[in-house]
């Protein structure tokens, strides 16, 4: 999994938008759309739990950090990314938490960053120099799509020129931009 976190600080505004069609109407989520730093366009759109949503409005009253996750897909294939928020743990909501490996089964094989001194540091090794800063978690909330790739030497250039590309409101919803590509308008 590659991360990419945006040194500079993003003001988001929430707005729910019309799902056009794409939810049933006893579906338990939202349709929103996220606009960045003043932007008229949208930056990123999600169908989201109020919960979700809820946690997004509260961690969204002042500028944040921004990241990407995502998988380095296979030559020629699209980019499926994940946008997140970077959250210091210690700042995390309430009924939230950063998982530790407490709630492990006895007897199931935990992965080294969960071995036996119950830290996330653990996996690191001896030699690791200590972060600077606080520990901090991604809360995923909107994905990305991009189609064709435009650095296809360089995942993390990849990253943040799509995440660049979304904040400048440039980017379309991943339905409407198939259809274009299907249709040869891309």
């Amino acid at each position: 999994m590659h991360v990419y976190l945006r040194d500079e600080l993003v003001a988001l505004e929430i707005r729910e938008v019309d799902p056009e069609g794409l939810l049933p109407e006893e579906a338990d989520l939202i349709a929103v759309a996220f606009y960045a730093d003043g932007n008229p366009n949208p930056s990123f759109r999600a169908l989201l739990p109020p919960e979700t949503l809820a946690i997004l409005e509260e961690a969204l009253q002042s500028p944040v950090q921004l990241g990407l996750l995502a998988e380095e897909p296979d030559e020629g294939t699209e980019i499926q990314a994940m946008v997140g928020l970077s959250i210091p743990v210690d700042a995390l909501p309430e009924g939230i938490g950063a998982e530790e490996g407490d709630d492990d089964e006895e007897g199931e094989e935990l992965e080294p960053w969960q071995a036996s001194s119950g830290s996330s540091e653990a996996w690191r090794g001896e030699d690791a120099e200590p972060e600077d800063g606080p520990r901090t978690v991604m809360l995923a909330f909107a994905p990305l799509v991009r189609l064709t790739r435009r650095f296809p030497e360089d995942f993390g250039e990849e990253l943040a020129d799509l995440l660049e590309s979304a904040l400048s409101g440039a980017t379309k919803p991943a339905l409407e931009a198939r259809v274009d590509r299907m249709l040869g308008d891309f």
